[in-house]
């Protein structure tokens, strides 16, 4: 019988699908989809192969499972850095800073992935946890008086892609924020025009 490592076998089980869960999240993030297997997410947690399936029935539940991890923990940095700023113009250059430095840190592992086969649950769980990714943006928009904020979200967000795309490929990050920056504030209006003297 194998060691238990918690106080009871249900808190054992939990502590080692979260372990699973974790080790999932950092191979997507660290080897992206073409490296992300079963093998190796059992050898970063320290598990057999086989005792994979006892927490995850398929691969596909399994990459889920890391798809909404790597969200949680892209929601919960977004927020955080759009909790400190106080104005409207100033969430939104939160944002979208936090969100290149992001996609620069392993979420961007997650563009590779939209076309993949999850099982419904998680890709509803992914869905999810997109729109409350996207709620710290779409509030600063709705408190500047935006007329569709929804809309500008998603360009912003395009531009949030791009922008990390473009830093992956060697361009300089502080020139990629600010530029992606000074555009969606100033198209917002959320920036006084630069004088043309």
């Amino acid at each position: 019988m194998p060691r238990i490592e918690a106080p009871t076998v249900a808190e054992h089980n939990a502590m080692r699908r979260r372990q699973v869960i974790e080790a999932a999240a950092d191979e997507l993030r660290d080897g992206g989809l073409a490296a992300f297997t079963p093998a190796a997410v059992a050898k970063r947690a320290g598990l057999a192969r086989s005792s994979m399936y006892q927490y995850y029935p398929s691969t596909d539940a399994l990459l889920g499972a890391a798809i909404s991890t790597l969200l949680q923990r892209s929601r919960d940095r977004v927020i955080a850095a759009v909790d400190t700023a106080e104005t409207p113009a100033e969430r939104v250059s939160a944002y979208i800073r936090a969100a290149i430095a992001d996609a620069r840190d392993g979420h961007g592992a997650a563009l590779e992935i939209s076309g993949i086969a999850m099982p419904e649950v998680c890709r509803e769980g992914v869905r999810v946890l997109h729109e409350q990714l996207r709620e710290p943006l779409l509030s600063a928009l709705r408190d500047a008086d935006i007329p569709d904020p929804q809309t500008l979200a998603v360009l912003v967000q395009g531009l949030v892609n791009a922008a990390s795309r473009a830093a992956a490929h060697g361009a300089s990050l502080e020139r990629i924020e600010a530029g992606t920056i000074d555009l969606v504030l100033r198209g917002a209006g959320l920036l006084a025009p630069a004088n043309a003297d």
